[in-house]
């Protein structure tokens, strides 16, 4: 199935719907991002965050978290083996089960069997409640652009010396203007990435050609429909700008996301700019 324009609330939960059972069925197994994706007829890039913002928690703590219940409901309402529960709920032994049951609960397995009266602490997979207020874009055909860019690889928070390291390349060769724009290109969700291990590309476009140096290296940000957001405060409320369009507007949009990431335009900087006083355009790619 191909997203089209045309997607609907409806068909957003839907989708979703159709995820939340295929974890249920397929536990034990090992559940990627990319097969929960392709479940779900979305790119990976945008799958992770439209499940947290609608489900209200990572996909990652959403697996395990269901692993764990179903297996204490099992534990209390049927004679199998711990470690067949183990094996079920998609753990390769029964101390691992034993370590992430007690963390979850409090309790081991065993203790859980035997008291009988544990009462699982459950909360039934549903949708955020949708009523906040709706934030609203403007749909910007973008032509393609040519960027300069560094890869980051760690915890957002400390790209600082990232886009120091650009500019000081930019500067000296002649790339910053006043019509040079700054991107920010997150790649990964820290609530699924480990913090070590997300990417984030700080980028400056270009209006001439430029080879690859060292660190610095030259990409295309793809051109097309997309729908712009501002965001006014500090960076760090970004990733609450996010939810709510993952979460309220994109389900009521019509729209469909294609296959890139999504990327931020910054307006202007935290070295001159007070964090209340930030603007940050965060640009969503459409079909």
């Amino acid at each position: 199935m191909t997203p089209n324009r045309a997607t609907t609330l409806h068909d957003y939960h839907e989708r979703l719907n159709r995820v939340l059972l295929y974890i249920d069925q397929h536990r034990s197994e090992k559940l990627t991002l990319e097969t929960l994706a392709a479940v779900a007829c979305l790119s990976p890039f945008h799958f992770h965050r439209l499940f947290r913002a609608m489900l209200g928690e990572p996909l990652g703590q959403y697996v395990q978290r269901v692993r764990l219940e179903t297996a204490a409901f099992q534990l209390q309402s049927s004679p199998r083996e711990v470690i067949e529960i183990a094996l079920d709920a998609g753990y390769e032994s029964a101390a691992a089960f034993s370590r992430a049951f007690e963390q979850r609960f409090g309790v081991s397995p065993t203790d859980c069997r035997a008291a009988h009266r544990f009462e699982l602490r459950v909360r039934a997979a549903q949708f955020v409640n949708t009523s906040s207020v709706m934030i609203t874009p403007r749909i910007v055909t973008r032509p393609e652009t040519r960027v300069a860019y560094i890869r980051h690889t760690g915890p957002y928070a400390s790209v600082g010396s990232t886009w120091e390291k650009l500019c000081a390349f930019a500067g000296p060769c002649g790339l910053l203007g006043p019509q040079s724009q700054f991107l920010g290109i997150s790649l990964d969700d820290p609530r699924i990435t480990a913090e070590d291990k997300t990417r984030y590309d700080a980028c400056v476009t270009l209006s001439r050609d430029l080879a690859p140096s060292g660190e610095v290296g030259v990409q295309t940000v793809p051109g097309g429909r997309y729908a712009v957001f501002l965001h006014a405060g500090p960076y760090d409320g970004l990733s609450a700008t996010y939810d709510a369009i993952f979460r309220d507007w994109l389900p009521a949009s019509g729209e469909s996301l294609r296959d890139q990431p999504a990327f931020e335009v910054y307006l202007n900087t935290c070295d001159h700019t007070p964090p209340a006083d930030l603007r940050t355009e965060i640009w969503v790619p459409l079909q």
